[in-house]
C-alpha cells in the first residue's frame, strides 16, 4: 500500500471484545494485527510471524496492497512503553492470515471479521457513489447555467424563464436531497448508530444530521424520542 493515515476508526462491539475496523485515507478498511491475535488467542509474535511467511510465499504486488507496515505502543513491565512492529491487514490480507487458524472460536471470529468487513465496505461504497451523484449533478447546472448565460440579448425573457426555472428545479432537488439524506440517517439510526457515526459516514457535520432530525420530530415523521443508540463507535452487531 501507498504511504497512508488513518482517517476514522469503527468499532464493531461483539459481546465486551469490540472489533476495530480503521480506515486509512481513501477509504480502505482495514485492521491491526496487535487486535486480530487477541482475538484468535494467539500471541503477537506468532501472528506477525505467520505474516512474514505469507510475505515470503505472495507476489511483491499483493504484499504492497494488503499488508501496510505500522507500529504499536506496548507497556512495558516498569510502566514505560516500547515500539513494536505491527501491520494493517486488508480484508484479503486478513482471509490469508485467518485460514489456517482452526477451532469452534476461531471460526466465529471469522465470521464476525467478515460480517464486519461487509458493513463497513458497504457504508463507503454508498458514499462514494452518494459523490459520484453529486459531482455529476453540478456539473450538469453548471453547463445549464453557462449556456443561459450565453443566449444572445434579444432573448432576454427567454433567458430569465431558463434562469428562473433553473433556480426552481435547484430548489426542488435540494429538497429531494435532503428527504433521501433523512431517510439514509433514519436507516443508520435504526441499526443503532449514533448521530457522530452516522456524520461520518455521510461526510456532513454532526449538526448537519442533529438538525434534520430535529425537524422531522417537529414534523411527526419520527418519534420525539429516537431509539437509544448500542454502545460502539460505528457499529454495532450483537454477538
Amino acid at each position: 500500500m501507498a504511504e497512508n493515515s488513518l482517517s476514522q476508526v469503527a468499532s464493531i462491539n461483539k459481546g465486551n471484545n469490540p472489533i476495530c475496523i480503521e480506515f486509512l485515507n481513501e477509504g480502505m478498511p482495514v485492521v491491526r494485527t496487535d487486535r486480530v491475535a487477541a482475538h484468535f488467542n494467539r500471541s503477537h509474535k506468532n501472528v506477525l510471524r505467520d505474516i512474514a511467511k505469507l510475505r515470503a510465499k505472495c507476489p511483491e504486488s499483493f504484499c504492497r496492497l494488503n499488508f501496510e507496515p505500522t507500529s504499536i505502543d506496548v507497556v512495558q513491565p516498569n510502566g514505560g512503553t516500547r515500539s513494536m512492529p505491527a501491520y494493517f491487514l486488508t480484508r484479503d490480507a486478513f482471509s490469508l492470515l485467518v485460514m489456517g487458524f482452526t477451532g469452534a472460536a476461531a471460526i466465529q471470529w471469522k465470521l464476525k471479521y467478515i460480517e464486519a468487513f461487509n458493513a463497513l465496505e458497504s457504508a463507503v461504497m454508498e458514499k462514494r457513489a452518494s459523490s459520484l451523484v453529486e459531482a455529476a449533478r453540478e456539473a450538469g447546472y453548471m453547463q445549464g447555467r453557462d449556456e443561459a448565460l450565453g443566449l444572445p440579448a434579444m432573448e432576454k425573457e427567454r433567458k430569465a424563464a431558463y434562469l428562473k426555472g433553473m433556480a426552481e428545479g435547484k430548489r426542488l432537488q435540494i429538497k429531494r436531497d435532503g428527504l433521501n439524506l433523512l431517510a439514509r440517517i433514519l436507516n443508520y439510526q435504526a441499526k443503532g448508530l449514533t448521530q457522530g457515526e452516522t456524520a461520518r459516514i455521510l461526510g456532513i457535520s454532526q449538526q448537519r444530521v442533529s438538525d434534520l432530525l430535529a425537524r422531522a420530530r417537529k414534523l411527526g415523521l419520527v418519534p420525539n424520542r429516537p431509539p437509544r443508540p448500542v454502545q460502539g463507535n460505528l457499529l454495532e452487531v450483537g454477538a
